[in-house]
Formats: C-alpha cells, sequence, structure tokens
C-alpha cells in the first residue's frame, strides 16, 4: 500500500473516531435526559442491549470486546447523576471479588467491604448503598439459609437478587469466581433470564425429589445450587429455574399445593451471564 493510500485510510479512521466520539456525547445528553431509574432496574435491559449487539454482530471485531464496550459505556451512563455505591460481603483484599464488580459496574463505583452478612445487607436495607454484593461460594454464609429472608413479590423494600457476576464470562475460564446482586427493587426482563426459588422442605427430602416436584408444577430446567438445614426436621433449598417467573405465574401456585413443600417463593431473578 503505498503512502497516499495509507493516509487516506488513516484521515477516514480518524474521522470515524470523531464521530464516534460525538455519537457518544449525543447519547449522554439524551441518557441525562431520561427519568431517574434506580440502577437495579436497568440491569435486565442492559444486558438485553448486548444481547441484541451480539446476535446480530457479523465483523471479524471481536464479540467480547464488542461486550465489554458497551457494558462500559452502560455502566458510565447509570453512574451520570448519582455516583454508584455498594456494600460488599468480602475481606479487603479479596481482589477478585472486587475485580468481577469493577469490570461490571464500572471502576469509579462507591463500594464498602464488611465481613458481616448483616452489616452488609443492613446497609442495603438502610439505604445507604444502592446495590449489596456478596459471593455464591462463601462457607461462612452458605452453612445457612441465608435466601430464606429474600422475596421478589412487589413488596417495597424486599431484598432480592437481580444479577449474577460475572455477567461477560470468557469461555476459557470455567472455574472464574461468582457473587449475586442484591437491590431492594427488581429488575426488569433480559429476554433469557433465571429465576431463584426458595424451598422449604423436610430433611430427608433429596434434592431430585426436589426438582421433580418443581417441574411437574410448570418449573423448566430446576437445578438445586444451595441446600442449608436449620435444625432436625427442616432444610432449604436455592434452586435455580430457568425464565423470568415472578409469584404470580401459575408454576409458583401449583408448586405451592404439594405436600412435601413448607413454602416455596421467587427470591430473583437475573439475566444469563454471556459466555464468549
Amino acid at each position: 500500500m503505498c503512502g497516499t493510500e495509507n493516509l487516506t485510510l488513516q484521515k477516514q479512521i480518524n474521522e470515524i473516531d470523531t464521530e464516534l466520539y460525538n455519537l457518544l456525547m449525543k447519547r449522554t445528553e439524551l441518557v441525562k435526559q431520561q427519568p431517574e431509574n434506580a440502577v437495579e432496574n436497568t440491569l435486565g435491559k442492559e444486558a438485553a442491549i448486548i444481547k441484541m449487539l451480539l446476535k446480530n454482530h457479523k465483523s471479524d471485531f471481536p464479540e467480547y470486546v464488542i461486550a465489554k464496550i458497551w457494558r462500559e459505556i452502560l455502566s458510565a451512563s447509570a453512574g451520570l447523576k448519582e455516583k454508584l455505591k455498594i456494600s460488599v460481603f468480602a475481606k479487603d483484599d479479596d481482589d477478585a471479588l472486587i475485580r468481577i464488580i469493577q469490570e461490571h459496574f464500572g471502576s469509579y463505583i462507591d463500594y464498602v467491604t464488611y465481613n458481616s452478612f448483616g452489616a452488609v445487607m443492613n446497609e442495603l436495607s438502610s439505604h445507604n448503598t444502592c446495590l449489596a454484593v456478596i459471593p455464591c461460594d462463601n462457607a461462612a454464609i452458605n452453612a445457612k439459609p441465608w435466601w430464606a429472608g429474600f422475596s421478589a413479590s412487589d413488596t417495597a423494600d424486599s431484598l432480592r437478587i437481580v444479577a449474577k457476576l460475572p455477567f461477560l464470562r470468557n469461555k476459557e475460564d470455567k472455574d472464574c469466581e461468582e457473587a449475586y446482586v442484591v437491590a431492594l427493587s427488581p429488575t426488569d426482563q433480559s429476554g433469557s433470564d433465571i429465576s431463584l426459588v426458595n424451598v422449604e422442605t423436610h430433611k430427608d427430602i433429596s434434592a431430585s425429589t426436589v426438582v421433580e416436584n418443581l417441574e411437574n408444577s410448570g418449573f423448566t430446567e430446576a437445578k438445586v445450587v444451595r441446600v442449608a438445614n436449620v435444625d432436625d426436621e427442616t432444610k432449604f433449598c436455592l434452586v435455580e429455574v430457568n425464565g423470568y417467573i415472578t409469584p404470580d405465574k401459575s408454576c409458583v401456585r401449583n408448586a405451592e399445593k404439594i405436600e412435601i413443600f413448607k413454602k416455596i417463593n421467587i427470591v430473583g431473578t437475573y439475566a444469563k451471564p454471556i459466555v464468549l
């Protein structure tokens, strides 16, 4: 390629860079004009945007980078009016968990770490933070059914799970740390979601029996992910099911009639993570 052609191509690239910047600034002004929404309410919509872009993506540009770019844009847009504050169940040196949080919500967030699950949730319930983050695999809290008090009902200020991080995952990283994001109001649908169900049952009821009865009630792709005993008679199961399930769905009402289930309720819903 001759020097003249190279200069022409570079000029076109520079013009596109300028156009991209100008479009981003225009988008920023439009976002600022929108009614203010709590960040937890936009997580599903943001996931849907990224999934739509990837579905329509046809160029050689890496899909993972496309997703990361838009994740950064969406995170920055969410914090235009108010800086995001998060309470985190972690030790100060838990760099892996903090990195997951910052990669999703941006490095400019405010976060405070606690080594007490109660303190983390109290900060959220008291509206001192917008969100709370807890690691999925933590023996200190998973020995007890911490999710049993969560509810995805329409009750104001109910704790509920609204996201699972990391949302963008590298297919080569199969053992990455995971975390739940907790909020006081529900997120919207992404079009490809997972719901979490709390099932209280007798200690002797197996996980396979729980799954079988849930699927007979109308739930699909049920999977028990956590089990915690509370006494010699009762245990709580945290179960993943496919879809955006609300408490008024027929599958929930059907499951409530099953004799072996002492209690059943939806404790959250989140967008299925993207693996690239």
